[in-house]
């Protein structure tokens, strides 16, 4: 139950604030116990943003990110957790995180764990932080668990923005393409032929089928707005159902370019997740139990539960991934079977993926300089086919007088 008090500090300073508690006593002890006055303390009517309505909580990647960096540099530099907290609460500008902040700091000095904290925000923080968070308490190296996970989120964000970056180019000129081809269609050709008609000649079979391709589309735009509303409503249904979904990313995982593109993702993904928790002492079961939520692809989602059903059946990680080689390659095979012989397969795997990450982006950059080319020829195609099919009556025109 969620309470709003009022109190004054040894200063004389008024003190407002919420607190959730089982009780109204408990709230006066909390207060209490820290020297303050109790003026009044009254159960909360309205819903709190963080309290009941946790859903409307939504931190964007880039504020994300700076929290996760800032809380790591503060904690190795010595700062107490609460008092990091308070810090970034004041620093911070986006409001939504402010109140998860503050939420969070509450829910610490009301003598909850900072994981426990970190619970309470699941549709905000991802699993794997609480998991790595609850690590590093038990293990009394919360510094630098942060420090490790604030570079994964950091190494996925950049990847994200990179990817974003990356198709802003080839989306712009697809979309520019098909201005150009609508308008060419419906508003150009059409008069053009039309005045070409007044000259009684028969009109050359590639000019008629541009015609009947621009009358189709001035004649039925609404017809393909509702097909192509369609074909976006169906494809979310094909995508909310798990084999579906499975059947289509393994279909694009497999294909040439931007196969090798999602593959590289979630490799250097699951070598950089899986050796960061090795290497704080997580155990490999829970580990790659983490890794399989992490994993936004289900076909390594799906690898993934069976590797760790192998794993629990007692078989080394190293044979678990070589039955899945259609996925994994063989090199990050070979180097999670030396980590297992050397005993520091952590620090190995966390190697693989730095190496990863820069075949991903190389990976990134091919499939982008692919894409950008295919785009500006298929433009020049059409702009061809245009072309020659206002030109070709005007060949005969010219026969004609000649």
């Amino acid at each position: 139950m969620r309470y709003s008090y009022k109190a004054i500090d040894v200063n004389g300073n008024e003190i407002i604030g919420d607190l959730e508690a089982e009780k109204t006593e408990d709230v006066g002890t909390w207060l209490s116990d820290r020297g303050y006055i109790v003026v009044s303390i009254t159960q909360s009517t309205l819903k709190s943003i963080v309290g009941n309505n946790h859903k409307y909580l939504r931190i964007n990647q880039k504020d994300m990110n700076f929290f996760l960096i800032q809380l790591s540099n503060l904690i190795q530099a010595g700062c107490p957790l609460l008092m990091s907290l308070t810090a970034l609460y004041k620093q911070v500008s986006n409001y939504q995180l402010k109140v998860l902040l503050k939420d969070v700091k509450e829910k610490i000095e009301s003598g909850k764990s900072f994981s426990e904290a970190l619970k309470t925000h699941k549709e905000v923080f991802p699993s794997l932080f609480i998991t790595m968070v609850e690590v590093g308490e038990v293990g009394g190296m919360l510094g630098e668990v942060l420090e490790r996970y604030s570079h994964i989120y950091d190494t996925m964000y950049r990847l994200s923005k990179k990817i974003i970056q990356a198709m802003i180019y080839p989306l712009f000129l697809l979309i520019s393409s098909l201005i150009v081809v609508v308008s060419l269609l419906v508003f150009v050709f059409p008069k053009f032929v039309e005045g070409t008609k007044r000259t009684g000649n028969e009109l050359p079979g590639l000019t008629m089928l541009v015609l009947n391709i621009s009358n189709f589309i001035s004649n039925h735009y609404l017809l393909l707005i509702g097909i192509f509303v369609g074909i976006f409503f169906i494809w979310k249904l094909i995508m909310s159902n798990a084999k579906c979904k499975q059947a289509v990313t393994e279909f694009f995982t497999g294909m040439p370019i931007i196969g090798d593109v999602l593959k590289q993702i979630q490799i250097a993904l699951f070598a950089r997740i899986l050796g960061t928790l090795l290497r704080c002492g997580v155990p490999i079961l829970t580990s790659l139990q983490a890794v399989e939520k992490a994993l936004s692809n289900v076909v390594y989602k799906k690898a993934m539960g069976e590797i760790r059903e192998c794993v629990s059946r007692g078989e080394s990680l190293s044979q678990s991934i070589g039955k899945y080689r259609n996925i994994f390659p063989e090199s990050i095979i070979l180097m999670t079977d030396v980590g297992e012989r050397s005993g520091n397969m952590g620090e190995m795997l966390e190697k693989a993926g730095n190496i990863y990450e820069r075949d991903m982006e190389m990976a990134l950059e091919t499939a982008v300089s692919f894409i950008q080319p295919a785009l500006v020829v298929f433009l020049a195609i059409f702009i061809v086919i245009i072309a020659l099919s206002m030109y070709l009556p005007l060949f005969d025109i010219g026969k004609v007088v000649g």
